[in-house]
């Protein structure tokens, strides 16, 4: 499940959320509403497990005290693409001329990375770690959900679709769609 919006999310389309950007009111209307939607369609779930990020936590709780899952501490394989400090609460018009240079060869130096960003193969390697950890969970408790970024959400969609090389999935991550405190599921799509 993606977080609901985001108070950057709201104020800031388009730029790369703060991590400590917290749920705006209508983003805490939507995990609502989603927890009553997997409440209505029966989904049962043991868990409810989160990025560390806090809008994600608070999504999290949200759906938790709504179903009554327990909620497992956050896990930092869940959180978001880690953009450089440099482009945090910034639109695509405030970027600076180094990230932009970044961006256009990225693809080509998958290991290259900004002080305080993640390179897209770390990214890459943290989306099949999340995902491995997501199945396991799973396993070992029964229904969990994971209540994580559209990025992340996104990277494990380009794995189960068969995407390898990191260019790859960090491209068709950044166009995955989903909305706020959306549903995906890797045997579904979006749900319900």
């Amino acid at each position: 499940m993606r977080h609901g919006t985001c108070d950057d999310g709201l104020c800031r389309p388009g730029a790369h959320a703060r991590p400590d950007s917290p749920l705006t009111v209508g983003g805490t209307v939507e995990a609502e509403f989603t927890a009553r939607q997997l409440h209505d369609h029966h989904w049962p779930l043991a868990l409810v497990v989160s990025s560390p990020l806090r809008r994600a936590r608070q999504t999290a709780s949200i759906i938790a005290r709504t179903l009554g899952a327990s909620v497992v501490h956050p896990v930092d394989a869940f959180a978001e693409w880690r953009a450089p400090a440099c482009v945090l609460g910034r639109t695509a018009a405030q970027y600076p001329p180094t990230y932009r240079a970044w961006r256009q060869q990225r693809a080509h130096d998958p290991d290259s990375a900004l002080p305080g960003g993640e390179s897209l193969r770390a990214f890459a390697e943290r989306a099949i770690e999340a995902a491995h950890i997501a199945h396991d969970l799973a396993a070992s408790h029964g229904p969990a959900l994971v209540v994580s970024h559209r990025l992340l959400i996104g990277a494990i969609a380009a794995l189960h679709v068969g995407h390898r090389n990191p260019a790859d999935i960090f491209s068709f991550a950044s166009e995955f769609r989903l909305a706020p405190a959306g549903l995906w599921a890797p045997d579904r799509g979006e749900s319900p």
